[in-house]
């Protein structure tokens, strides 16, 4: 399955914006063996859980082999990417807006490898960076910018920087400023200056993104995050 080129946000409450009324979704979500799955180049935002269950990209149930590359998930209420239980799935060069919980979750405890998170970016102002189970650290961390656009440590779970980088995470990871054009007006595109190229990181082009009524209007340039709303 190829998820490619949508806009999709503001899941979970009513029309008029009362809410959160549902639990347990996603922007997108997958269950079970994918090989060849990808989701990329997609626009999440304003993802809502009522108990719990507002995550961007969830890969729930087994899910294997899938990779979600080139996305942003911008305001969910339980996190950018979560992982239910899966194997050797590749979460890479997304960037993970203002989460309100978490910004990353990894639930169950497994004996191979989970994911391998690389060349993201992740910008947090409030909630966790990661919650769930990580002790058996079955999963990839390395090449990931990270930064709490209010100064906060970043911490992965229990784990200071140091020491989560000393169990082998991260260790080619960046604590910086990446540097958005104008966040505070969703404008998450990267200014020239950013560490994140340092890293490996690739601008995402959205200009795809989003309903289009002709093969003229899906070939146009549009304004990258104009249309999105808080």
């Amino acid at each position: 399955n190829i998820v490619e080129f949508n806009h999709v946000h503001h899941i979970g409450v009513r029309a008029d914006g009362d809410g959160p009324i549902l639990s347990d979704m996603g922007g997108v979500y997958t269950l079970g063996i994918q090989p060849g799955t990808s989701i990329r180049f997609n626009l999440f935002h304003d993802i809502a859980g009522f108990r719990y269950g507002g995550w961007g990209i969830y890969f729930d149930e087994g899910s294997t082999h899938i990779e979600a590359e080139n996305n942003i998930v911008i305001r969910t209420t339980h996190g950018g990417f979560h992982q239910h239980y899966g194997r050797e799935n590749t979460v890479r060069n997304n960037i993970f807006a203002l989460g309100r919980d978490t910004q990353i979750q990894r639930t169950r405890l497994e004996q191979h490898i989970s994911f391998t998170f690389e060349r993201n970016i992740v910008y947090w102002q409030e909630g966790n960076l990661l919650t769930g189970n990580i002790s058996d650290f079955n999963f990839v961390f390395d090449h990931n910018l990270y930064w709490h656009r209010c100064g906060a440590e970043t911490r992965f779970i229990n784990l200071p920087w140091e020491e989560w980088r000393a169990r082998g995470m991260d260790r080619n990871s960046l604590n910086a400023d990446p540097l958005f054009i104008a966040p505070e007006r969703n404008d998450f595109r990267l200014k020239p200056s950013s560490p994140a190229f340092k890293l490996g990181f690739q601008p995402i082009d959205l200009r795809r993104v989003g309903p289009r009524k002709t093969d003229k209007s899906f070939k146009e340039a549009r304004p990258q995050f104009a249309r999105v709303k808080a």
